[in-house]
């Protein structure tokens, strides 16, 4: 009898655990079921991929979980000095990003936490935790996007499954699972790259040729040369890198994730300059560009 009350005292708010579940895998879910439609608009979370590099993916499973949990889950241990880092972290965080939009809403969460902080917390504390947790990752802008909705959705479940685990368990095992998430997910898309179509394709326009190749992420980033506007050649290089080469200010709004060879030459007969339009008109007619 004694075993059962101390099990149900470990185990507890599993209302948390239940529908986070339920969200995650709902969301998940949906964003498949997007992706058929093929919709060519991409939030700025996914077009961050762009710039991925395997720096970024051993940050993702180390320190990023690292943080985040201290940040957003570390105040639910009932430590003062979480309580300081979710406030000044969350706060540094909507500075660095730049993601104004959720000052009011972590203004409600603090309002909220303070005015339950000496007795239990009820559930909606939790839930604007989580959906701060979700919103944080996206830009104002991408809140135009249908995609960007599911995918708070889904990272607002994953949030409420780690304040679970913190409540029942402690920091350490949420910061596991949410490392375990992360290099889970990471790796899917690392993996279906490095299984992918790597051989030499062409692609042509009126004025210019572009030959590219995806490469493996393994290999060491390799260098670009671009001459006079009419020339231009990369090994190991991201799409984004060959973009801002180009573009230069312009924002890449598609997702070309990965590393690749590419050269592009101006045709003799041509006098064209080799800028952003021209190499608008290469990309679309390649085939490396992802699609959800």
């Amino acid at each position: 009898m004694e075993a059962s009350n101390n099990r149900k005292k470990i185990y507890k708010k599993n209302n948390l655990l239940k529908s986070g579940i339920v969200i995650f895998l709902g969301s998940l879910i949906g964003s498949i079921i997007l992706s058929s439609f093929n919709e060519s608009e991409f939030s700025s979370r996914v077009t961050r991929f762009n710039d991925f590099t395997l720096i970024h993916f051993i940050a993702a499973f180390t320190i990023a979980p690292v943080l985040e949990e201290l940040i957003f889950r570390g105040i639910f241990t009932r430590k003062k000095i979480f309580k300081y880092v979710m406030y000044l972290g969350s706060l540094f965080y909507i500075m660095l990003l730049q993601n104004y939009y959720l000052i009011p809403l972590l203004a409600i969460f603090i309002i909220s936490y303070e005015l339950n902080k000496n007795k239990e917390i009820p559930n909606y504390v939790y839930y604007i935790n989580a959906l701060l947790f979700g919103l944080m990752h996206y830009e104002f802008d991408d809140l135009k996007l249908l995609d960007t909705w599911i995918g708070v959705i889904m990272t607002s479940g994953m949030g409420l499954v780690l304040i679970w685990m913190v409540l029942n368990f402690g920091l350490m095992y949420s910061i596991a699972l949410h490392a375990l998430n992360n290099f889970t997910a990471i790796a899917i898309i690392v993996l279906a790259h490095e299984t992918s179509d790597m051989t030499l394709k062409k692609v042509e326009t009126e004025d210019f040729t572009m030959k590219y190749q995806r490469v493996s992420l393994f290999i060491k980033d390799g260098n670009m040369q671009v001459e006079n506007n009419k020339f231009l050649k990369a090994e190991n290089i991201s799409i984004s890198t060959v973009y801002n080469a180009v573009c230069f200010d312009e924002k890449l709004e598609d997702l070309y994730f990965g590393k690749f060879n590419i050269s592009i030459e101006r045709k003799p007969n041509s006098t064209k300059k080799l800028d952003c339009q021209s190499l608008h008109q290469l990309l679309n007619k390649a085939d490396f560009k992802e699609n959800k």
